[in-house]
Parts: C-alpha cells; sequence; structure tokens
C-alpha cells in the first residue's frame, strides 16, 4: 500500500492514561502531499459506570458524559474500528504532541480490548510521529515565512496560537476534530516553508536514521520540551552513551563545561539529575535520556547558521571546547553514570511499589511485562467468548488478562452478564468509587468535594455552573445504581 499519514487526536476525560478514558477521537488521513484521503472520523464514546471524567477536562472540552453515553460506541465497538480500518499498513501516525499523550491513551485502550497495545505503530510499515517536536525545531532552526505567537513575553507553541497568528483555520479549539484539521494546516504550513527540515525530520521517525545521528561522534542539534523555552526548547549535545536494546540514549547539553560536573560522586550527580519541578535548568545535571523511538527531533551540528547561534545563544566555539573536555573524561564519566542510574532506578522501584499499593488496578499494568504471545494469540477467541451469554474466561498465562477480560465484558457488554457477574461488578466499582478507610475519603466523596469548590470558583460563569452540575447529577446516578448495596 502507498504510505499514508494518519492525523488524529483525542478528547478525555482526564490526564492519566492508565486511569481516564477516551471520550473522543477524531482522525484524517492524507497522502504524503497532506491531500485529504476518505473522510474524517469523529467518534464519540461511551464511559463505563467506574470513570468519574475530570471536571477540568470536562470543563475545558465541554463534553458531557450523560450525552456521550447517548450518542457514543462502547471501547469495545471502537477498539475493533481502530484495528481494523485505521491501523492499516504503511500508516504514519501523527498528531500534535500524540508521542507522549494520545499514543499513550491508545496503548492502554488497546491493553483493556484484547489487541496488542503496540503493532498499530510498528508493524506492517506503520510508524508514529509527532508534528510538536517538528514546530519547535522549525522555530529554533528555520523560523522563516511563519509566524510565531508569543505570550507574556515568552514563546508558545500552543496548537490554537499558532493557527491564529497564521490565519488558518481552526474553528474550535479542543474538539478533537477541529484540532485533527488544524495540525493538518499547520503541517502544510511547515513543509511549504522549510521543506528540507520537514522531510529531514520525517526521515528521523525510524530508529536507524536516530541512531545514525546520536551515533555520529560530533555534536548535534536535539529539541526537546525538558530544554528552556527560553532557549526554544533546543540546545547543541553529545552523546555519552546508546542502548539500543532499551531504546534509549544519554546525551549531554553543550552549553555547560563539563568539568563542573565530571568530578562529582555519584550520589551527588543522582540528586542533580532526578527531576524537580520546581528546580532551575541551570541547577540540573544537564543530562537526559533520548527515547530513540519516540521520534526525537535531532539535526546535524552544522545546520545552525549565525541567525540560529544568536535565537539559541549559542557559541560555536563553547560547544565545541566543552565537546572535547567531555571527550576527555568520557569513560570516566559514564561509568558513574551507571551507578547513578543504579541509585535513581532503586528509587523509581520504591515509588512505583508504594503507587501499586495505593492503585493495584490491572488497568494500570501495561508496562509491568510484555503479554506472552501464546495469550496474544487467543486475543481474537476473547473478544468472540465476551459475546456469549455466559462467562467463560479463557485461559490465561498471564494472570492480568483473566481480570482484564472480566471487566472487559463488565464494561462493554453489560446486557449480557448474569446476576453473579453483576454483583462482582458493582463490588468492582464499590471498592474503587465508594469505599474508604480510616486515611482516604472515598473517590466519590473526594470527586463531590472537588465540584462544591469549582462551582464556587465559576459562582459567575453560568456555563460552566451548568457543566458542573451536569457531572453533579452523573455522580449521584452511578451513586443511586451502584453506590450501596
Amino acid at each position: 500500500m502507498a504510505a499514508s499519514f494518519f492525523f488524529y487526536d483525542l478528547e478525555t476525560s482526564g490526564i492519566s492514561s492508565s486511569n481516564d478514558r477516551i471520550m473522543q477521537f477524531a482522525g484524517q488521513r492524507t497522502d504524503m502531499d497532506l491531500k485529504p484521503v476518505g473522510g474524517p472520523y469523529d467518534i464519540k464514546l461511551k464511559l463505563s459506570p467506574d470513570i468519574l471524567p475530570s471536571a477540568e477536562a470536562i470543563l475545558l472540552t465541554g463534553i458531557l458524559p450523560e450525552k456521550n453515553n447517548q450518542q457514543g460506541i462502547s471501547e469495545a465497538e471502537f477498539s475493533g474500528i481502530f484495528n481494523s480500518e485505521i491501523a492499516t499498513p504503511d500508516t504514519i501516525f501523527i498528531g500534535f504532541n500524540n508521542l507522549r499523550f494520545d499514543d499513550e491513551f491508545i496503548r492502554y485502550l488497546n491493553y483493556r480490548n484484547f489487541f496488542d497495545p503496540y503493532r498499530w505503530h510498528w508493524a506492517d510499515g506503520s510508524s508514529r510521529w509527532d508534528l510538536l517536536d517538528v514546530v519547535r525545531m522549525t522555530r529554533a532552526l528555520r523560523p522563516e515565512g511563519i509566524n510565531w505567537p508569543i505570550v507574556n513575553g515568552k514563546p508558545s507553541n500552543k496548537l490554537e496560537l499558532l493557527t491564529k497568528a497564521n490565519k488558518l483555520t481552526h474553528s474550535s479549539a479542543h474538539d478533537a476534530l477541529s484540532d485533527v484539521l488544524a495540525t493538518i494546516e499547520v503541517a502544510k504550513l511547515i513543509k511549504a516553508k522549510q521543506p528540507k527540515l520537514f522531510n529531514f525530520l520525517l526521515k528521523l521517525r525510524t530508529k536507524d536514521k536516530t541512531i545514525e545521528i546520536l551515533s555520529s561522534n560530533a555534536p548535534f542539534i536535539y529539541t526537546s520540551s525538558h530544554y528552556p523555552s527560553s532557549y526554544l526548547h533546543t540546545s547543541a549535545a553529545a552523546t555519552l552513551s546508546v542502548d539500543t536494546s532499551r531504546s534509549t540514549a544519554t546525551v549531554y547539553d553543550l552549553r555547560y563545561d563539563p568539568n563542573d560536573y565530571v568530578n562529582l560522586e555519584p550520589e551527588e550527580l543522582a540528586e542533580l539529575w532526578a527531576y524537580d519541578r520546581d528546580r532551575l535548568p541551570s541547577d540540573r545535571l544537564p543530562i537526559k535520556t533520548v527515547k530513540i523511538n519516540r521520534c526525537p527531533a535531532l539535526a546535524p551540528i552544522s545546520v545552525l547558521d549565525q541567525e540560529s547561534m544568536t535565537r539559541l545563544d549559542l557559541d560555536k566555539r563553547k560547544i565545541n571546547q566543552n565537546f572535547i573536555t567531555l571527550g576527555e573524561y568520557k569513560e570516566a564519566f559514564n561509568k558513574k553514570l551507571e551507578q547513578v542510574v543504579t541509585i535513581l532506578d532503586k528509587k523509581q522501584t520504591k515509588r512505583q511499589s508504594v503507587k501499586r499499593q495505593f492503585n493495584p488496578s490491572v488497568d494500570a499494568q501495561l508496562y509491568d511485562k510484555f503479554v506472552p504471545k501464546s495469550d496474544q494469540a487467543k486475543f481474537d477467541r476473547a473478544r468472540l467468548l465476551a459475546l456469549k451469554t455466559q462467562l467463560d474466561i479463557p485461559e490465561f498465562e498471564d494472570n492480568r488478562l483473566t481480570e482484564l477480560f472480566k471487566l472487559y465484558r463488565a464494561r462493554n457488554y453489560p446486557s449480557l452478564i448474569d446476576g453473579h457477574e453483576r454483583a462482582w461488578w458493582k463490588k468492582q466499582i464499590q471498592n474503587k468509587l465508594f469505599n474508604e478507610d480510616n486515611e482516604h475519603q472515598s473517590k466519590y466523596k473526594q470527586y463531590l468535594e472537588r465540584l462544591s469548590l469549582l462551582k464556587r470558583d465559576f459562582k459567575d460563569n453560568k456555563s460552566k455552573i451548568k457543566i458542573i452540575e451536569e457531572l453533579e447529577t452523573y455522580a449521584q446516578t452511578i451513586a443511586d445504581e451502584y453506590g450501596t448495596d
């Protein structure tokens, strides 16, 4: 098949890909010249009663759960459409920040609905890309011909601001279909104004091209959200190490003199490397882990012209000197960093263990381990068995799947479950939303308290108050049916 882009966007019940759900999916396929192929998708999805949508998310999108449940389709039905009609060979999935957000929701959707969580974006010639980092690098290196928004004196790359600044069609921000069509317009703009950069970054969606730059033993340009907006999220970097087995590379920010760090002890380096939202970039270790399989925005150092260096406050002489210094210490520094990774991994494992105690849900366990291939081979049959009037659970090696199957059936086919299953499902919802202990209020009570606070915050905004009242009614409906025995 001919390669094509599939631009897509989601509106969700919250920001957690494991605990929240897709409420609207929109997408449009285009050819490689960004011309539409077929009509757009605009699909609403029902929420199952174990999900209380974030009030902030609903206030942003205006998508009311009760209305969605009346008009939408189930997750099971949508996951079938996605995997049969949308995830076709040679598709390049693309959005605006999809790698870090939308793609994660699709992975969890497939996991919950007995499809391979990953195959859709790598098999049969398919891949994924993200326009946000393309926008960032274009602004940093080749901004000519495009109007770039400034908010409160700072650069902003928000989709709705880019479309407004460049007089592009964008009828309604935070409506998934409108955002998809706006993303296509921005892609067209960059491709028209800076075709060389657009096509170069498109090639970097494959790991081989990315590894080629990371393994070149030369400085390169790297654009990442973890670099400050004051430098347009862009700096010169050098590779410290590449781990293809984990699809990661460790890179050093050449803005900073390595002499300030190479003699520190591993514990000191770990403290500086650990992410702290309140810590200034200049107070952090200038090292970043690059996800090779997330289409990082990289470019050879040769792309730096005088205008770019001025714009990014980069000095080639200083970059080269720091690169030489780093090379002198590289072997010893990498050995220290191996100890740092061990220290940080132990802390991360401990945090995950504590988190698991408070959130034991199988829904959140996608990344615990890969599903055995023998179980993946049973996915088609599992989806068919869920349609039977009597519960018939496939024999899975992976215990997660046994629990997921019962949830899948109850959430998507409530009319098929019998009294025993219905009692089990009610108990699951009670445990999740209505139970409390001496230390924690139930999620339901916390939810009502949050709605009450938002009511006070928006007391003079009638449209917001109406949405909050709709959410109160929705939550009360769930409580009436599932809150008591």
